[in-house]
C-alpha cells in the first residue's frame, strides 16, 4: 500500500544530504541539490528520514565488472539489478539493486543542471523499472482523484498538452516519466513541465525567466509554484495516444477520440510507449512488464487523442472533452465507419 506523501518547500539537509519525496519513496541525495524533486518534510523528532533511495557521487573504477549482455551497447551495460550508463560529455551513472543511483561527471565543466537532466530521466526510469513498476514515456494528470496518462512520440506535444490541461483544472502527477504500480496506482513523480520556446511564449510565459533544461537548448523548465501538482497516488482511469489533427481537415472523424478495441493492438501500442524499452529487456523485466501492460488494459481503456494544431485551438477543443470517461465512451474505428 502506498503511503501518504509528506511535502514541503523548505530546503532540508543533514550532513551534506538533501532529502526528497517522489514516487512514494524517500530520496537522499549526497552533495547534489535536486530542485526538481519535492522536498521531504522532516519530523521534529528525527534528524533525517530513513531513505529508500540514495543518490551519491562514486568513482566508476570501483564499480564491479559486469558480464556482457545481449542488450548491451558501448555506452550501456545491464544485468538484473544493475545498470551502467555512459552519456558522452555528461558523465556515468550506475543504478543498482533498485535502491541506489551513483554518478560521476565527465569533467568539472558539466553543470549540475545537465547532470540532473539525465539523472532524473534515464537513471530514475531505470530505478523504477528495477522496482517492478510499469514505466511509460508520457505524462500523467489528476482530476477528482483519478488519473489519465497521455503518451506519444517525441515532439507529439505531450508537455504542451499537460500544461494546457493544467490550466483547465487538472493537476500534474508526472511529466515525461510515468510510474504505475502493479495495482494500477499512478505515482506522483517529478513535478515539472518542459516547454519549447515557442510553446512557452504561446502560453504567455517569458522564456528568458525560465531555466533551460540544458545549456544552449531553447527548451525550458517549469517548476515549483508554476506547477499545479497532485501529491497522492491516483487510480489510472484512461490511457491516451496523442496524434495531431490533420491540417484543414473537414472529416469529423479526424477530431474524434477513438478507442482501440483490439487487446493485441492496444498491448503493442502501449509496449511501444514503454520508457527505455532496452532497459526493460536488459534488466530482465520484459515478461513482467508485458503482464503489467495487459493488466492495465483490462482496467483502463486506450484511445487516440486527436489534438488540434495550435495552442489556442487545443485549449478550446479540450474544454469540450471529459477525458476521465472519454476513452471508455469513445467509438472504435470500426464503429465510426458503420
Amino acid at each position: 500500500m502506498v503511503g501518504t506523501l509528506l511535502l514541503s518547500f523548505t530546503i532540508m539537509s543533514t550532513k551534506g544530504s538533501n532529502f526528497y519525496h517522489a514516487f512514494a519513496l524517500h530520496w537522499a541525495s549526497e552533495g547534489l541539490l535536486i530542485p526538481e524533486l519535492p522536498q521531504a518534510e522532516l519530523d521534529a523528532a528525527e534528524a533525517a528520514p530513513s531513505a529508500s533511495i540514495t543518490i551519491r557521487e562514486e568513482d566508476p573504477q570501483r564499480w564491479p565488472k559486469l558480464a556482457g549482455g545481449s542488450h548491451d551497447t558501448p555506452f550501456l551495460q545491464m544485468t538484473r539489478g544493475d545498470l551502467r550508463l555512459k552519456v558522452e560529455g555528461i558523465g556515468r551513472f550506475r543504478i543498482s539493486n533498485a535502491e541506489q543511483i551513483a554518478w560521476q561527471r565527465a569533467d568539472l565543466s558539466v553543470s549540475d543542471q545537465d547532470l540532473r537532466t539525465f539523472l532524473l530521466g534515464s537513471a530514475v526510469g531505470a530505478l523504477m523499472i528495477q522496482r517492478g513498476m510499469l514505466v511509460l514515456h508520457g505524462n500523467a494528470l489528476e482530476r477528482d482523484g483519478e488519473a489519465i496518462v497521455c503518451m506519444g512520440h517525441s515532439g507529439a506535444g505531450k508537455s504542451t498538452l499537460a500544461y494546457a490541461l493544467m490550466q483547465q483544472g487538472w493537476r500534474l502527477l508526472a511529466d515525461d516519466l510515468v510510474s504505475i504500480t502493479p495495482d494500477g496506482q499512478v505515482l506522483p513523480g517529478i513535478p515539472r513541465i518542459k516547454l519549447w520556446h515557442d510553446a512557452a511564449k504561446a502560453f504567455g510565459l517569458d522564456p528568458e525567466a525560465l531555466p533551460p533544461i540544458r545549456q544552449g537548448m531553447q527548451k525550458y523548465l517549469l517548476l515549483g509554484e508554476a506547477i499545479e501538482r497532485a501529491v497522492q497516488p491516483c487510480l489510472l482511469r484512461a490511457l491516451y495516444l496523442i496524434r495531431q489533427q490533420r491540417r484543414d481537415s473537414n472529416d469529423p472523424d479526424d477530431s474524434r477520440i477513438t478507442r482501440i478495441s483490439s487487446q493485441k493492438q492496444a498491448a503493442l501500442c502501449l509496449r511501444n510507449q514503454a520508457f527505455r524499452r532496452r532497459f526493460v529487456r536488459g534488466l530482465g523485466q520484459e515478461g513482467a512488464n508485458f503482464m503489467a501492460l495487459a493488466r492495465r488494459l483490462q482496467e483502463a481503456p486506450l484511445a487516440t487523442l486527436p489534438t488540434p494544431r495550435g495552442i489556442a485551438a487545443m485549449q478550446t477543443w479540450l474544454k469540450g472533452q471529459s477525458l476521465l470517461s472519454a476513452a471508455a465512451e469513445a467509438q472504435t474505428t470500426e464503429e465510426q465507419t458503420k
